[in-house]
């Protein structure tokens, strides 16, 4: 489900401080099966307007890695770091990637990265990452196969960035039930240190909306139980069908380790990257009920 999106660089690209003065929220967008059209992302000034997809703050087109930028399903921070999380399409042996930077503007054009890191601690598993996040203390990475329609989309999480980075060490593991058929098509899982959300859209179709719903806690969130509200991000017309990714960066600042860069894997990725070009988003199943 997914259109284009040259709308969304028709207002001027706005340009954040390398240190917000307050909350940001934003949305990412990724045309499923586009091979030109660069990843791009959205900023808002609150939840309710991210989840709608309405006054936005700014748009950027993630430029700054070339190739590598378009293969962006998901950005998110924690305060202080920030990053993206790279994943190929139909491609079943590069894995998927996270890089950071220091400023949500670096994140939003994919400029400046401080480190790269494979998820490899999962083995096969880690290749289906989709979505990450965090609500200021624990971390989680979302799990959802591309083209399966029976398995549970799925989250784990962490005590660290890092050990989300490279999905090891993890310190617990939920699958999303809770909304039956529904919760296959979670795309993405964040939160803002209050609020939590899911974020559903549907794959190979191009008429029902891409939606957010809300929870009180963790636990709501990753069983996808419990739901708080629902919206439909409509206020950005056909744009707003391709949302694959959210976050924000409203929590006390955190110090994150020093990266440890993993070049041989970033090398084979980037291969990976040029051979196949553009990619997407990954699985997508059926639609949220309201």
């Amino acid at each position: 489900m997914r259109l284009g999106l040259i709308g969304i660089f028709a207002a001027p690209v706005a340009a954040l401080a390398a240190t917000p003065s307050h909350a940001t929220y934003w949305n990412v967008f990724n045309v499923e099966g586009e091979r030109t059209t660069s990843t791009a992302l959205a900023t808002y000034d609150t939840a309710t307007d991210m989840f709608t997809d309405t006054n936005r703050t700014g748009t950027y087109a993630t430029t700054g890695g070339g190739q590598f930028s378009l293969n962006i399903v998901d950005s998110g921070s924690d305060g202080s770091t920030y990053w993206n999380l790279f994943n190929v399409e139909g491609e079943r042996t590069t894995q998927t990637a996270f890089a950071t930077y220091a400023s949500l503007a670096d994140m939003a054009t994919d400029t400046n990265r401080t480190g790269t890191y494979a998820t490899t601690g999962g083995g096969q598993f880690s290749l289906n990452i989709v979505g990450s996040g965090t609500d200021g203390t624990t971390y989680w990475n979302l799990f959802n196969v591309e083209g399966e329609r029976t398995t549970s989309t799925a989250l784990a999480t962490y005590a660290t960035a890092v050990d989300m980075f490279t999905d090891a060490n993890r310190t617990g593991t939920y699958a999303t039930t809770g909304g039956g058929q529904f919760s296959l098509n979670i795309v993405d899982s964040g939160s803002d240190g209050s609020i939590y959300w899911n974020l559903f859209n549907v794959e190979g179709e191009r008429t029902t909306q891409t939606a957010f719903a809300t929870y009180a806690s963790l636990a709501d969130m990753a069983t996808d139980s419990n739901r708080t509200g629902t919206y439909a991000a409509t206020g950005g017309g056909q744009f707003s069908l391709n949302i694959v990714g959210s976050g924000s960066d409203s929590f006390p600042s955190v110090t994150l380790p020093s990266a440890v860069p993993e070049p041989a894997t970033w090398i084979m990725m980037a291969l990976g990257f040029g051979i196949i070009g553009r990619s997407a988003r990954r699985g997508r199943a059926k639609m949220l009920a309201e």
